[in-house]
């Protein structure tokens, strides 16, 4: 678990390094929490977040409202695909 631990730190340590870059400091949160769900599940909680944030960041001011929702729509779809696999 500690080069997962390394790595979900390292991504957010880079976040910090993008306070001027919006979409880039959300999508390295984005990727840190994703990372630290391998050793403490509830993180994909805040991995969603941190995407959703991203897409709101990279998206047009008129369309932020759509994107985050299509956003939320794909992961939720995502999320009930993989528990039908199950």
């Amino acid at each position: 678990m500690a080069p997962v631990r390394n790595a979900s730190l390292f991504a957010h340590a880079a976040s910090m390094n993008m306070r001027e870059y919006i979409l880039a400091r959300s999508a390295a949160r984005a990727a840190g929490q994703t990372v630290a769900t391998a050793h403490v599940p509830t993180h994909s909680m805040a991995a969603a977040i941190y995407a959703a944030t991203a897409v709101r960041d990279a998206s047009v001011p008129t369309e932020t409202e759509a994107a985050m929702i299509e956003e939320r729509t794909w992961q939720y779809q995502h999320l009930l695909e993989m528990m039908e696999k199950r």
